[in-house]
């Protein structure tokens, strides 16, 4: 029987963000952002196990936050890596998964996420083995030179901002990452991994309150949400 496992990968540091306490620890209105993206996977049914990954100084932190809410789908707190590849590489070292599960990977600090949008990718990796959610850029696009002069415009038609949860069958994430790790790749998200494998990946319209919390601003919206 095909299982769905979320990877959460929780490592990063958040030197963007400002604060001494990366930002997916951060409290609004008495709840981690952690948590509250926790909540959507472990509350969605299509969902049957949560990996997270994190740094070894913040199990103790998380494996409290997953006891508080009785987050009983996060079987797995695993280290993680110094980049994001390295920490979903982990996850799926010990995933115990076979190569047709659906192994879901999603921003710790992405928490607005919907049940809908998380049942919608696993149909999508279900159907084409590896799906992401996608937005159409709506500002002008420029390509600019090394002296700040516009070389040209460029046409977004065929431009589009990547979400997360991205979605994939596990035989094919897993042999992409064994890839890229001989070839030395280091991908910026998870699709970029499989592009660079050679395969295919579907694309399907995101959400655009799917918001990845990055600075400040982008945290005051929790407020209002």
């Amino acid at each position: 029987m095909m299982k769905v496992v979320a990877i959460i990968p929780a490592a990063g540091m958040g030197k963007r963000f400002g604060s001494k306490t990366p930002k997916q620890f951060l409290k609004e209105s008495g709840r981690e952002v952690i948590a509250q993206t926790l909540e959507k996977f472990n509350s969605c049914k299509a969902v049957d196990e949560i990996i997270v990954a994190t740094m070894p100084e913040h199990f103790v932190r998380l494996s409290m936050i997953v006891r508080k809410n009785n987050f009983r789908k996060v079987t797995t707190i695993v280290e993680g890596g110094k980049t994001r590849h390295d920490s979903v590489h982990n996850a799926l070292m010990i995933s115990g998964c076979s190569k047709n599960d659906i192994v879901l990977v999603h921003d710790s600090v992405r928490p607005f996420v919907s049940s809908k949008l998380i049942i919608e990718t696993i149909h999508h990796a279900q159907k084409f083995t590896c799906a992401i959610p996608v937005l159409p850029i709506s500002e002008t696009v420029k390509k600019i030179s090394k002296n700040d002069y516009v070389e040209n415009t460029i046409d977004r038609s065929t431009l589009a901002t990547a979400q997360t949860p991205q979605g994939f069958r596990f035989g094919v994430l897993q042999s992409s990452f064994q890839l890229a790790k001989q070839k030395r790749f280091n991908g910026t998200d998870e699709s970029s991994i499989v592009e660079f494998a050679g395969h295919k990946v579907k694309t399907f319209p995101g959400e655009p309150g799917n918001i990845k919390i990055t600075i400040k601003d982008d945290f005051k919206k929790l407020k209002t949400k």
